[in-house]
């Protein structure tokens, strides 16, 4: 009776029983978050129209099943329902799960990605080069997430003083390709930005979905700067991937990508001074023996009354060597101080 209380346990296996009556059932869905535990069972959620469904297929069914669906197929399980009592909810209980075809998801992206394609916005000759030493790099991702967290722990890892400009957006869910083209267009205004990094952390083909949006691929293609996607894990790829200039695996990797270590910069531009140098004292010793020894041989060979004009000659092609050489010094001196004030334009009182 209504009245009479009951557990929510004796609950839980009334509702346990009731389904058990439904018996043997084949569910048709699209399958999104689908994700293997460390256990070897197979999660998902089937999803049709507005309704979604809990789906679990033990570790002994996984090894029989062969490859598992991705997020976006269409398919059909067969399995039995019952009660997860420390949630209360209820989930469909695989033994068997067949592919019927390409989920809603799938057919949209593979439709946008082949009109994409067609007007060339992936090819490869429209990608540019990311620069060296950028003035500052722009970061277009969710604030407080793992991936900020992660970007600029790589950044500040090689290059500690690397001026970073962070736009934040949304990166999942209504309005999040919106904000996604927002961000890129803040980045592109500010004017010490000379390349940007766009992405997120892992998750299903849902999750991920606003960088499958047209209108973030295309602003991703007409960025007025180079750009870095970084959406995701490693196996995870999505439009904004391909018409970037480069795509990391992850977002600790394009911090790897954008800036150099800083270190192994100034190991290089003085081990070029060096060079450098030694190359300028070498020419420099090289031409005046060379016009030493000539104008000694010429002036045994003349008579007496034109030694002093060869000796004045001499004199004139020292004096313009020696000028030569401090042009070329100066000009050398100048691409070495330009190259120390970019680095130093990056100074450690310059913050996020």
């Amino acid at each position: 009776m209504a009245d009479t209380p009951i557990g929510v346990a004796q609950l839980t296996r009334l509702v346990a029983a009731r389904l058990a009556d439904f018996g043997p059932l084949l569910v048709e869905g699209e399958v999104t978050g689908s994700k293997i535990a460390p256990s070897g069972h197979w999660y998902a959620t089937l999803k049709d129209g507005d309704a979604v469904l809990s789906v679990a297929m033990w570790r002994s069914s996984v090894v029989r099943a062969g490859p598992l669906p991705k997020d976006g197929t269409r398919v059909q399980v067969r399995g039995s329902l019952e009660v997860y009592a420390p949630r209360g909810s209820y989930q469909l209980i695989a033994t068997r799960i067949a592919a019927v075809g390409a989920g809603d998801l799938l057919a949209r992206l593979e439709r946008l990605k082949a009109a994409l394609a067609a007007e060339g916005l992936f090819d490869e000759d429209r990608k540019r080069d990311l620069p060296l030493l950028p003035r500052a790099v722009g970061l277009a991702t969710a604030a407080g997430s793992a991936a900020l967290a992660d970007m600029l722990d790589s950044i500040r890892a090689r290059f500690p003083t690397m001026p970073v400009v962070h736009a934040p957006c949304l990166v999942q869910g209504p309005g999040a390709a919106a904000s996604i083209v927002a961000a890129l267009a803040r980045l592109q205004a500010h004017p010490e930005v000379e390349v940007i990094v766009c992405g997120r952390g892992g998750g299903s083909l849902e999750d991920l979905w606003a960088f499958n949006e047209e209108p973030v691929v295309r602003a991703l293609a007409a960025c007025r700067v180079p750009v870095i996607s970084a959406v995701g894990h490693e196996t995870d790829w999505t439009l904004a991937d391909l018409a970037a200039d480069r795509r990391a695996k992850t977002p600790t990797a394009a911090g790897e990508v954008v800036v150099p270590v800083l270190a192994d910069l100034r190991e290089a531009l003085a081990a070029h001074r060096d060079d450098l140098d030694a190359a300028i004292d070498g020419t420099l010793a090289r031409t005046a023996a060379h016009i030493a020894a000539l104008a000694s041989h010429r002036a045994l060979a003349q008579p007496g009354h034109r030694i002093e004009r060869l000796r004045q000659r001499v004199d004139d092609f020292q004096e313009r060597l020696a000028q030569a050489g401090d042009a070329v010094a100066e000009r050398a001196a100048a691409r070495i101080d330009a190259a120390g004030l970019r680095l130093a334009a990056a100074h450690p009182e310059r913050r996020l």
